[in-house]
């Protein structure tokens, strides 16, 4: 019987690693808004933050905008 508690013990230990807990990667929230011209910059930045406020309680900051045929995408970042 003692055998088997020693056994079942260090089963238990063996497998207690994977439980740990560990930091992983993650992506911050985005969103992104079309826009014809540079006057419409400002209107899809306060949508954005908007979003990030009411989704995430966070601010909206720029991380990429791109030229399209039709005008511009800008993406957000919820941070």
């Amino acid at each position: 019987m003692r055998v088997l508690y020693l056994t079942a013990g260090a089963l238990a230990l063996a497998f207690l690693p994977g439980c740990a807990a560990y930091q992983t990667e993650a992506t911050e929230p985005t969103v992104s808004y079309t826009y014809s011209d540079d006057d419409d910059y400002d209107e899809v930045a306060e949508k954005a933050d908007d979003y990030c406020d009411d989704h995430y309680d966070q601010d909206a900051y720029l991380v990429d905008e791109d030229r399209e045929a039709s005008g511009y995408e800008a993406t957000f970042a919820c941070r």
